[in-house]
């Protein structure tokens, strides 16, 4: 990211900026810097089975969508690869 004290930095006054263009910039490189930091050696997140007890890798689910829940927990509602049910789990991992 450039610097406001580069000679290269091209200021825009304000009034004169296209906000749109300015989130779409900082959400690009807010997604590039999560990328970056995301860890190839982490475990794969699993979900678990209702069904059977099992815990399974989390890409390996039909997910169906994702919630917050009342105390600020993130639940995945997805096919269950084992009996073809839907279920609802935390994310583990």
């Amino acid at each position: 990211m450039r610097s406001i004290f580069d000679s290269s930095f091209d200021y825009t006054p304000s009034v004169e900026a296209d906000m749109r263009k300015t989130l779409e910039c900082v959400w690009r490189q807010l997604g590039d810097r999560e990328q970056q930091q995301e860890d190839p050696d982490a475990e794969p997140k699993s979900l678990w089975l209702e069904c059977n007890g099992e815990l399974v890798d989390f890409g390996s689910v039909n997910m169906l969508s994702v919630r917050r829940s009342t105390l600020g927990v993130e639940m995945v509602q997805f096919v269950c690869p084992q009996c073809k049910q839907r279920h609802e789990s935390l994310q583990f991992g």
